[in-house]
């Protein structure tokens, strides 16, 4: 998800019973199977073991995400102190704020990984596709929903502008939006974090890693300053906590990417349209 205040933008993985480099994959999906071990067969106490790199990799990427905060907070204020004169310039700063340590953090995770295999993990088929249209669907409808309780409308009506609109401004924040955060967002959080989280629990846990990163997720969001208000910011929370969780649970049955990121794109492209100045 972007840290802008006003459009809510939510800016997953699959487990083989051995550890594999990179995303992980399975040939098919069947709801009794979660990160590729039968749930109605597999015991709690089969785990797929220790392993230290795959514990080092979740350190490395969580402190990618506090790298992250911190940057974008001191990139903030130093674009509040005047630093930063053009907008254009602001938010490519406090874009990038976000993106190289996270982008860091899952380069030095994929440096390992084969290429042909990551690859194959962000194929889109057409059920990933159905799945992501309803995943937007119903965390828009929340997010509407939530934002028509708390302030009266569902704030995705065109942004008031005085003169022309900066288009430059539009298009560099609208690139940003809408692919490179959810690409980014959803190949660490669901893509490298959930799957080695899941891989740490056992069969009958392994739907806590979903959950888990669903919420590291949400929070990173508010804790980039995501909600203006502590109503914003629980509207942020909740709806970014669903999205995570939504996506996160279509990649531990199909062990791709790719449907999560579609899913992404999509809601963070109706935000964008939806407020784009007329």
């Amino acid at each position: 998800m972007h840290r802008r205040a006003r459009i809510l933008l939510a800016d997953g993985i699959q487990i083989v019973p051995q550890e594999r480099g990179g995303l992980g994959c399975i040939p098919h999906s069947d709801s009794r199977v979660l990160y590729g071990v039968d749930m109605t067969t597999e015991s709690d106490t089969t785990t797929a073991g220790p392993d230290t790199s795959r514990q080092r990799d979740l350190v490395v990427l969580l402190v990618a995400l506090g790298a992250a905060v911190l940057l974008a907070r001191f990139v903030g204020n130093f674009s509040r102190s005047g630093h930063i004169p053009a907008p254009v310039l602001q938010v490519l700063a406090a874009d990038f704020a976000v993106w190289v340590p996270l982008g860091v953090g899952a380069l030095w995770v994929l440096r390992r990984a084969s290429r042909p295999g990551l690859l194959a993990r962000l194929r889109v088929d057409v059920g990933d596709v159905v799945f992501a249209i309803g995943i937007v669907i119903i965390c828009r409808t929340v997010d509407a929903f939530l934002s028509i309780a708390f302030t009266g409308t569902t704030g995705l009506t065109p942004a008031p502008t005085l003169g022309t609109p900066d288009i430059a401004l539009l298009l560099v924040s609208g690139i940003g939006v809408v692919i490179v955060s959810p690409i980014l967002e959803e190949v660490v959080f669901r893509g490298l974090f959930q799957r080695r989280l899941a891989a740490e629990l056992t069969p009958r846990t392994r739907f806590l890693a979903v959950l888990l990163t669903a919420f590291l997720f949400a929070l990173l969001h508010l804790l980039l300053g995501a909600g203006a208000t502590p109503l914003g910011g629980l509207e942020v929370f909740v709806v970014t906590f669903l999205l995570g969780a939504l996506t996160g649970t279509l990649v531990a049955m199909t062990d791709r990417i790719g449907g999560a990121i579609l899913a992404h794109v999509l809601f963070n492209l109706v935000a964008v349209v939806a407020t784009w100045p007329r």
